[in-house]
C-alpha cells in the first residue's frame, strides 16, 4: 500500500462533510486515493485520525493546529463528533482536504443535515472580532483581587458569607471558558487567563483539559451530550432527584421529599467539610512528596508546579480560604469558611438540578444531535435583570446551555445572538425541527419563569429543610463551643496540677485559680 507521504496530497472539493456520501470503494480508486480497513490502520506509519470516513494524516500538521494540543485527542480515533463541535467554516474543511490520503472501509457517516445547516447561519459568530470577552475577564479578576483584601486581609465577615459563592461559581466558570477556547481574540491572552484561572480553580483543571493523550471527562461530555450510554458527566448530574419541577417528564414524586431531607444537610454540611480536609490532604502531600527523589529535573519541575497550583488554590479560593486563617483568627475564619459553603450549596444547587431533562430508555440511533440537545437540555429564563447580569459576569452559565451544547467553541459574547437564530431556524424548518421548536417552546416556557415553575410541596419542602439545616448548623456549633470549654475546664485542671506539684504554690480551687489571674491582672503579688 502506498505510503501517504510518497502520494501527492490532491485538493479534495467537499461541498459539505457532515452531508456530503462517503465515495464507494471504486470511486476513491478513480480519485488515487486508497480504501483502508480498521485492520489496516493498525500497522500504517503515519498519524491518522477519521472524519466523516475520510482517513486523514495528521503527520506535520499538529504543530501548526491553530486550536493548539486538543488535536492531539483526535490521534488514532474517529474524531468526527470532535470535528463537527468546534469547527463549522468551509475553511477547516478545505485544510483538511490537505490531509486526506484516503477513505474507511465500511465506516459509517451519520447524517448531519440539521447541524450543517444551523452551521451556515451562526458561522459569522464562532470567531470573535472585539476582545470583549478578554476585557470582561480581566476586569472580573481585579474585582476578585479587591474582593480577596476585603474578605482575607480586612475580615469582612459577612462579605465572605453572602457574596463567596458568586467568586466560587465565577472561577469555575472562567476556567470551563477558557478551555473551550471563549478568549481566543488574542492567543497570548488565552494562554495568560489558562494560567490564571487554572491556578485558582486547579482542582478542576484535569476535568475540563485533561491531558494531551485522552480526552477530558468533560469534552467527552460534549461529544456525546446528554447520550446516557456515552456521556461521562450522566452520573454527576442530578437526573431523577430534583428539588424543583421544571418539566413534565421529570414531575415532583413522593420519595423526593425524603431525598431532600437527606441531600440538604449531606450537600451543604459534610460535602464541604470532607472537601475542605481533601484539599489540606492533597496539599500536604504534595508538599511531602517534593522530598522524593526526582527521576529529572523536569519532573521535579513539573511535580514543583503543581504542588504550588494547589496551595495557591488553597489560599486564594473562596473554596478554601488558607489565607483569611493566616490573617484573621482560626475560629472566625473557619466558621466563615463553612457558613459560606453552605450558602454557595444553597444558592447554586438548585440552578445545577434543572439543566437536564431525563432521557427515555430507548433512543432512536437515527437521531440528530441538534435534535436530541433541544429536548434534552434546558436553558434557565431568568426574569430579574440582576440575576441575568450575574448570569451574564458567570459567562451565561445557566440561561443558554442549549447554545453551548451545540456550539461549545463559541464564545459566550455571542451566545444570546445565537439563541435568536436558533429560535428562527425552529420556527422555519420543516419536518424533524417542527417537534425541535415545540420543545425548544416548551423548555422556554416550562423552565424556571419565576415562581411558576416550582413545584408547591418541592419549595415547601425545600424551604423546611433549609431551616433544619441553620437549626442543625446551630446545633453542631453549640457542641462545639462546649467541647471547647470542657478542654479548656480540663488542661487548666492539669496545668493547676502540675503548678501544685512543682511547689511553686498551693492551689485549693478553680475559684481560688480565678482569682489568682485576676490579682495577677492587677499587679498584685499572687502569693
Amino acid at each position: 500500500m502506498e505510503s501517504p507521504s510518497e502520494r501527492p496530497r490532491k485538493r479534495h472539493r467537499n461541498a459539505d462533510a457532515s452531508t456530503a456520501e462517503r465515495p464507494s470503494t471504486k470511486q476513491a480508486a478513480s480519485k488515487g486515493m486508497a480504501c483502508y480497513t480498521l485492520e489496516d490502520l493498525e500497522s500504517v506509519e503515519f498519524t491518522w485520525t477519521i472524519i466523516d470516513g475520510q482517513l486523514l494524516a495528521l503527520d506535520g500538521f499538529i504543530s501548526a493546529h491553530p486550536g493548539g494540543s486538543l488535536i492531539q485527542r483526535a490521534v488514532g480515533t474517529d474524531a468526527s463528533s470532535l470535528f463537527h463541535a468546534h469547527h463549522t467554516s468551509d475553511l477547516a474543511r478545505a485544510v483538511l482536504a490537505e490531509c486526506l490520503v484516503g477513505y474507511v472501509k465500511q465506516h459509517r457517516v451519520e447524517a448531519q443535515s440539521l447541524r450543517a445547516e444551523l452551521n451556515k447561519r451562526i458561522g459569522k459568530y464562532m470567531k470573535p472580532e472585539t476582545p470583549a470577552a478578554e476585557a470582561i475577564a480581566i476586569s472580573m479578576l481585579g474585582l476578585f483581587v479587591v474582593w480577596c483584601y476585603f474578605v482575607y486581609v480586612q475580615g469582612f465577615f459577612w462579605l465572605n458569607v453572602f457574596t463567596s459563592w458568586f467568586w466560587w461559581r465565577h472561577l469555575d466558570a472562567g476556567l470551563h471558558a477558557v478551555v473551550h477556547g471563549d478568549f481566543r481574540y488574542s492567543l497570548i491572552l488565552q494562554r495568560r487567563l489558562l494560567q490564571v484561572y487554572g491556578l485558582l480553580c486547579h482542582h478542576m483543571l484535569d476535568h475540563y483539559q485533561g491531558s494531551q493523550s485522552s480526552l477530558s471527562q468533560h469534552f467527552e461530555h460534549h461529544l456525546f451530550t446528554n447520550d446516557f450510554r456515552k456521556d461521562p458527566d450522566w452520573t454527576v448530574f442530578a437526573v431523577g432527584r430534583n428539588w424543583i419541577r421544571r418539566h413534565a417528564c421529570n414531575a415532583w414524586q413522593p420519595y423526593n421529599a425524603w431525598q431532600v431531607f437527606y441531600w440538604l444537610p449531606m450537600r451543604c454540611l459534610v460535602e464541604p467539610v470532607t472537601e475542605i480536609l481533601t484539599m489540606g490532604s492533597t496539599c500536604l502531600n504534595g508538599a511531602s512528596q517534593m522530598f522524593e527523589a526526582p527521576a529529572g529535573l523536569d519532573k521535579f519541575t513539573d511535580r514543583l508546579k503543581d504542588v504550588m497550583s494547589w496551595w495557591i488554590e488553597a489560599f486564594l479560593s473562596p473554596g478554601y480560604q488558607g489565607a483569611a486563617f493566616l490573617l484573621q483568627p482560626t475560629g472566625r475564619a473557619f466558621g466563615a469558611l463553612l457558613l459560606s459553603r453552605a450558602v454557595a450549596k444553597l444558592v447554586l444547587l438548585p440552578f445545577a438540578e434543572v439543566q437536564h431533562f431525563l432521557m427515555p430508555d430507548e433512543m432512536s440511533k437515527d437521531e440528530e444531535f441538534v435534535l436530541r440537545q433541544l429536548r434534552t437540555t434546558a436553558n434557565l429564563r431568568l426574569a430579574n435583570s440582576v440575576v441575568r447580569l450575574l448570569d451574564f459576569l458567570m459567562f451565561h452559565g445557566d440561561s443558554l446551555q442549549v447554545e453551548h451544547h451545540l456550539w461549545p467553541a463559541m464564545s459566550f459574547i455571542h451566545l444570546r445572538e445565537v439563541s435568536q437564530v436558533l429560535k428562527s431556524a425552529c420556527k422555519e424548518f420543516p419536518g424533524k425541527l417542527g417537534t425541535g421548536r415545540t420543545v425548544m417552546n416548551s423548555s422556554c416556557q416550562q423552565v424556571r419563569k419565576g415562581r411558576k415553575s416550582y413545584e408547591c410541596a418541592g419549595y415547601v419542602q425545600y424551604i423546611l429543610c433549609t431551616c433544619m439545616f441553620v437549626c442543625i448548623y446551630i446545633y453542631i456549633y453549640i457542641i462545639y463551643k462546649i467541647i471547647y470549654i470542657y478542654i479548656i475546664f480540663i488542661l487548666k485542671i492539669f496545668v493547676c496540677s502540675w503548678i501544685s506539684e512543682e511547689g511553686l504554690f498551693d492551689v485549693v480551687s478553680l475559684n481560688e485559680f480565678a482569682s489568682l489571674k485576676i490579682q495577677g491582672k492587677s499587679g498584685r503579688n499572687p502569693s
